[in-house]
């Protein structure tokens, strides 16, 4: 028995196989540079190191502590952990133990015990405790290409982890940087709208001295009222701002604004040189994009598992135990019992189950090949509008604050006309409108310059 055992080992290790495709990384053809930049240098990844503003990065290191996204992706890969450890668990013997006692009672008008001549006891005691063990020989690979799926599942949820922290910290960042942009537009409004106060508090002394006329002081009072409605709509969504922040960075709104209410200027992303590196980069650097290659990897060796189930599967089992009804012979030789040897099972008949679960894997995998492919050409689109929208955005900031250095002075000089008698009320309100619009522009430009960077830098893959 023993050798047959033994020739049965070797003849399936030596013919054991793994079935189902073997996983090939996708190739992804890519164009050899940006079409906004020609540069193909190395870009820096991690942003975080050129933001200066200390409370934007405490924010973004809070968020990547306490996210909520993020500890859900975390559970994610002990999840995935667990489970490959699970799947490799098949590579080993199982072995278990049972026992029982317990009070038994036999009929006395049974079939076997009505034809006895004489009587026997009809109470006992059965006693019982078994060891049984059993291994399965992986023999077309089930187990193999298990714990390949397994494998690469976890690959793919340490990348999706990678990926939301990327998203959450540019999150926080844009929030933030929303935030300060509202702050400074309130303050705008704010003081244009006490300019307008000032000057219509002028105009009414120079009505009361016959100097001027009713209609000045009216224009100059509509365009305090506009300044006044101009701030319910910013202070709404400088609230919503901070909400949306609060979520971020798991805190409640109150207590953060008790942190972010002091204004402060808009953070400035710095950088000297702007470096993209070339589009195939991206494959490497953009973690969504290995999640999905790693995805494929799992979806792949999903069609093995299934292509294994069609083949037989063998296993060695055995068991060994003692039993017996007779009080103080639990542990005689003859209360013994065991049993050992392989075993087989063979699909014949499934109803085309099997070969449907190959033909839905086969289909799973096709999904994920073409999410893969779309993630990559995603990749570079959003690569190329981030780089646009940064470029554009820079220009129109540096573009703005020349005009509004410009207006300045306009304003300065349309005022000292308009002391002399040289122009009307009506030139100054529309040149101080003018400013007024101009420095609106300047500070959300600076703030979308700031924003667009981030979002350059979370195209690229940018490291956390």
């Amino acid at each position: 028995m023993k050798n047959y055992i033994f020739i049965f080992l070797g003849s399936v290790t030596l013919t054991g196989c793994t079935v189902g495709p073997n996983y090939q990384t996708p190739t992804a053809p890519l164009p050899s540079h940006f079409i906004n930049t020609k540069q193909q240098s190395t870009v820096t990844t991690n942003w975080q190191s050129t933001v200066k503003d200390p409370i934007l990065v405490k924010l973004i290191q809070q968020a990547l502590m306490r996210n909520w996204d993020i500890q859900q992706a975390q559970a994610k890969i002990r999840q995935s952990r667990a489970e490959l450890n699970i799947a490799t668990a098949d590579f080993l013997p199982e072995l278990n133990a049972t026992g029982k006692i317990s009070r038994d009672h036999l009929s006395a008008n049974s079939e076997l015990l009505s034809s006895i001549p004489f009587k026997i006891p009809l109470n006992y005691t059965d006693s019982k405790v078994e060891f049984d063990a059993s291994w399965e020989v992986d023999v077309f690979g089930h187990t193999r290409r298990s714990v390949e799926a397994a494998n690469a599942t976890l690959q793919s949820s340490l990348e999706n982890s990678n990926d939301t922290a990327i998203r959450v910290a540019a999150e926080v960042a844009k929030d933030y940087i929303q935030y300060r942009i509202y702050q400074q537009r309130i303050i705008i409004a704010k003081n244009t709208l006490i300019s307008y106060q000032k000057t219509a508090s002028l105009i009414k002394l120079q009505l009361q001295a016959g100097k001027t006329n009713a209609v000045d002081l009216q224009r100059v009072q509509s365009q305090a009222l506009s300044a006044e409605a101009s701030l319910p709509p910013l202070q709404a969504e400088e609230r919503a701002t901070l909400a949306a922040l609060a979520v971020m960075v798991d805190e409640f709104p109150e207590s953060l604004f008790e942190k972010l209410q002091q204004p402060r200027s808009i953070p400035i992303i710095q950088s000297k040189n702007l470096s993209v590196g070339i589009p195939s980069d991206l494959l490497q650097r953009r973690p969504d994009i290995r999640m999905a290659e790693r995805e494929l990897a799992a979806a792949t060796a999903n069609i093995g598992v299934a292509v294994a189930n069609q083949f037989p599967r063998f296993q060695l089992i055995g068991d060994i135990g003692s039993e017996t009804a007779v009080a103080g012979t639990f542990t005689n030789a003859a209360s013994r019992y065991w049993s050992y040897g392989p075993q087989i099972y063979l699909p014949i008949f499934q109803g085309g189950r099997l070969r449907n679960a190959i033909k839905a894997n086969e289909a799973a995998r096709d999904a994920i090949f073409a999410t893969y492919k779309k993630s990559v050409l995603q990749a570079l689109a959003d690569v190329e509008s981030a780089l646009i929208r940064y470029k554009k955005e820079k220009l129109r900031e540096q573009e703005l604050l020349s005009s509004y250095n410009k207006i300045k002075t306009s304003v300065r000089l349309i005022n000292l006309q308009y002391r002399d008698g040289k122009t009307a009320l009506m030139d100054v309100l529309d040149v101080e409108r003018q400013a007024n619009d101009l420095h609106d522009q300047y500070v959300q430009s600076v703030g979308q310059v700031a924003i667009n960077r981030i979002s350059l830098f979370k195209a690229l893959g940018g490291a956390c």
